[in-house]
């Protein structure tokens, strides 16, 4: 496999995940630990103590711009890495980012694979737990 941007494989799954929060992190930390790959993750702010993690790389896109330069962003992203034989999976992980995802999907599943609603549930509240808008007893 070829090496681009010196930590995406050629044939490989990009994991892109919008928002920083627990889902996310431990979202990129699952797939690193299962998969070896490393997530990207477009948030308007990284911690510190993110910022030390060997699984996620940032791209910060400021809150305060609206999301016209997040999906700038995101294509600009896709735009880098070409032509490459890749997957890039696109999970919200926020319902913030979920309902831009879905304004968007249209222009955005020309780039992407968009996750869909039963993968967000896996992805926020583990395979165990109910689906968004469901109660268990």
């Amino acid at each position: 496999m070829e090496y681009i941007m010196n930590d995406v494989l050629s044939g490989a799954i990009v994991p892109v995940l919008l928002g920083l929060t627990p889902e996310a992190s431990e979202t990129a930390h699952r797939m690193y630990r299962q998969h070896g790959v490393l997530s990207h993750v477009f948030c308007d702010r990284i911690p510190l103590a993110s910022r030390l993690s060997l699984c996620m790389k940032f791209h910060r896109v400021p809150a305060t711009t609206g999301d016209v330069l997040l999906l700038q962003a995101l294509s600009d992203f896709a735009d880098q890495l070409g032509n490459a034989d890749l997957i890039l999976y696109l999970i919200p992980c926020n319902e913030h980012y979920t309902n831009l995802v879905w304004d968007h999907a249209e222009e955005l599943e020309r780039r992407f694979v968009i996750a869909d609603r039963a993968e967000m549930d896996r992805v926020w509240f583990g395979a165990a737990s109910a689906p968004l808008g469901e109660v268990t007893a």
